[in-house]
């Protein structure tokens, strides 16, 4: 639980009536704007104590911000929605798109008795070609527009961009759902346009990045670990509701959980809409300041010219001042994240690999999510709090440097995992690997409370928008990477079914290794 006193915002925020305000707010005087015979010069401009604001009319207004507590509470509640309408589907959208492939491959061949057989290598194929380049064509528009978005929330607020991405994610579902509902109209692979629709406030990669700029902005570093395992956790609760929900009502109808999903995302936009908070970032309060100390510096004695000068400076200063959070060490960090989520695109190659080595069904497959996502869960309540104390009590540790060696054994703990997945003949060490590797899948949780110590916290919403840029660029690479070695194994033959998890596992290493460059400062 966290105190409500805590937190970056200790103060009352300071804020003006309109983008053309011209100073701060006097403070409000319960008998009138001044006392009578009071000297109106005499009225203080600034008055710290009181965390009042005047609204455009002239009003008053209570504006506290909220507790961290608050804040973490709501974005991992937002978070666990859209992750349930995100993960509900998955399992169902597969045996959609493989019955289209399977009817189309047989309709060419003029072979209707081989419906009964979809597990063939060129249905398979071209399920992993379909789902690769999905991924990565849905990718490709959130990363050439996050940055712009996450910039654009630090001016304007949060909510108004969280609000635009979470559009998005819902006009790209929508489309996939209408190319699946009319395959004689569409080609199957017109389902790589979807992303076209997340243009619209970057979809998933500004949603998430917003989503932790809000824990940022409001959390103690001591606090962040926690806020982020609480918004992984959400995460992991999503999955563990969502995936059996999906699985159970494929054998009733495929189609329920993908027209489902949408009409539940069209609810979460009404509830963001509703308890989001709307924060301004700490130094757009830093700056208001800077803004007053000057006018009231230069009101009586500043030239044109000099007041000129004095805003290029200023300019200028913000300009250094934005590139400055680059260091050797974040770098090293960008790279952890890029080479983590181009590995984490297997999780949708296991449900195919399953299928296929195992002949398991997608409904059964799927529940190796679910098995990853309750140990991950558990790893987050017991393992990471029990490790941390350990480092911090037993080692007499930094926070920051626990969460590196936390982060650490996350990493090995994957690439053993991946290699038991790779090297599995059995549906026993099929799940050992699996739980080996849901162990390890909270990588990002501590590496980002670690990245998050490496910056100044004026920075964090470029930064947090720039590790989810990084990481949907791991994406867009991933996607046709782990697609094209599935097919180079099931043409190799039954052993090598497994190879994308072999070359996953060597990603998770090099992760790793630039994890353990970086020096936790």
């Amino acid at each position: 639980m966290y105190d409500e006193e805590q937190g970056l915002h200790r103060s009352a925020p300071l804020t003006t009536s309109g983008p053309n305000s011209e100073s701060m707010h006097m403070a409000p005087n319960p008998r009138g704007d001044w006392e009578d015979g009071q000297d109106p010069e005499s009225v203080p401009i600034l008055h710290t104590s009181d965390e009042s604001i005047r609204d455009g009319g002239g009003k008053y207004q209570h504006n506290r911000l909220p507790s961290a507590f608050a804040v973490t509470i709501v974005t991992s509640v937002l978070i666990m929605i859209v992750d349930i309408v995100a993960s509900v589907p998955v399992a169902p959208r597969m045996v959609i798109f493989e019955d289209i492939i399977c009817r189309n491959y047989y309709a060419a061949a003029q072979n209707s008795e081989g419906l009964s057989n979809c597990k063939i290598e060129p249905i398979q194929s071209e399920l992993a070609l379909i789902n690769g380049w999905k991924d990565t064509f849905e990718t490709i528009p959130g990363l050439l527009v996050s940055i712009p978005f996450g910039s654009l929330a630090d001016r304007i607020g949060r909510k108004k961009v969280l609000m635009l991405a979470l559009v998005g994610c819902l006009l790209s579902d929508t489309w996939v759902a209408t190319v699946c509902l009319f395959p004689r109209i569409f080609p199957i692979r017109m389902v790589w346009l979807s992303g076209l629709w997340q243009l619209i406030g970057g979809g998933g990669a500004v949603v998430m990045s917003l989503c932790f700029t809000l824990i940022g902005d409001v959390c103690s570093p001591e606090q962040r670990t926690t806020a982020f395992s609480q918004i992984h956790a959400a995460v992991l609760l999503s999955e563990l509701i969502s995936i059996p929900l999906g699985s159970s009502l494929i054998s009733v109808n495929p189609w329920i959980p993908v027209l489902g999903a949408l009409a539940a995302m069209a609810v979460t936009i009404t509830v963001a809409l509703i308890f989001t908070p709307n924060l301004a970032p700490l130094h757009k309060v830093q700056q208001s300041l800077e803004d007053i100390d000057i006018h009231i510096s230069q009101n009586e004695l500043s030239t044109p010219s000099r007041k000129i000068r004095d805003r290029l400076n200023r300019s200028m200063a913000k300009l250094v001042g934005a590139s400055q959070w680059m260091s050797k060490d974040i770098c090293l960090m960008f790279v952890a994240f890029f080479v983590f989520e181009t590995s984490r695109q297997v999780t949708g190659v296991l449900l195919q690999y399953s299928s296929v080595k195992f002949n398991w069904e997608y409904a059964k497959a799927s529940y190796l999510i679910s098995l990853r996502a309750g140990v991950n869960l558990l790893v987050l309540v017991t393992m990471i709090p029990a490790l941390t104390r350990f480092f911090t009590n037993k080692w007499r540790c930094r926070q920051v440097q626990a969460d590196k060696y936390i982060t650490l054994i996350s990493g090995m703990s994957l690439v053993v995992g991946c290699i038991f997945i790779f090297l599995a003949a059995s549906s026993f060490i099929l799940i050992l690997g699996q739980i080996l590797f849901a162990i390890g899948f909270a990588f990002t949780v501590t590496a980002r409370s670690l990245l998050t110590a490496m910056v100044d916290q004026r920075h964090l919403g470029l930064v947090f928008t720039s590790v989810t840029a990084v990481t949907y660029a791991g994406l867009i690479a991933g996607g046709p990477l782990l697609a094209t070695a599935f097919q180079w194994g099931l043409s190799l033959g039954r052993f090598w079914v497994g190879l994308p998890f072999l070359v996953t596992a060597i990603l998770f290493s090099l992760a790793t290794l630039a994890v353990f460059t970086a020096r936790a400062p």
